[in-house]
């Protein structure tokens, strides 16, 4: 099994480039995904040859800035019309093409994209965090505050 050939794609050339990889028949649609990279969203999508799978494939890699608009794949590859909506409603990226971009788990328009690091969850809040412990002379535990919290948001008690 070898490796992925990895490219680096600016946005504007996303779909151009996925155009160019499906002619050249990597036509399966293996994963489109996003990680949340604090400034931007990093979208991944790995294409593979049917005919050659273990053998030939592509991953594709972009950033996506809060402004930006990411074009649609759903033309090309029907498989990326899930992904693409899991994008949108769970890091907030604007899919520019896509047919139907109605949520799959949230309310429309419920707040912010619940996936996205500066996104606050109500849970991590109302809920002490175990954190980690710091042992400290007599062993005692100090509760750290929830990733994402800052301690501002807390009670005296809480943190």
């Amino acid at each position: 099994m070898s490796a992925d050939e990895v490219r680096d794609v600016a946005v504007p050339d996303w779909l151009t480039v996925a155009t160019d990889l499906v002619a050249d028949g990597l036509g399966y649609l293996d994963v489109l995904a996003g990680v949340d990279r604090g400034d931007a969203v990093e979208v991944v999508a790995r294409l593979v040859d049917p005919e050659r799978a273990g053998q030939r494939s592509v991953r594709l890699v972009t950033r996506v800035g809060d402004g930006d608009a990411l074009p649609s794949l759903t033309a090309l590859l029907p498989a990326a019309g899930w992904h693409e909506r899991e994008l949108a409603e769970m890091f907030g990226v604007q899919v520019v093409g896509h047919p139907g971009l109605r949520p799959l788990l949230r309310r429309q328009h419920a707040g912010r994209p619940p996936l996205r690091r500066s996104t606050v969850l109500a849970a991590r809040v109302g809920r002490p965090w175990p954190g980690a412990t710091e042992a400290s002379g007599g062993g005692s535990r100090r509760r750290q505050a929830p990733p994402g919290v800052a301690v501002s948001w807390l009670d005296e008690d809480d943190a």
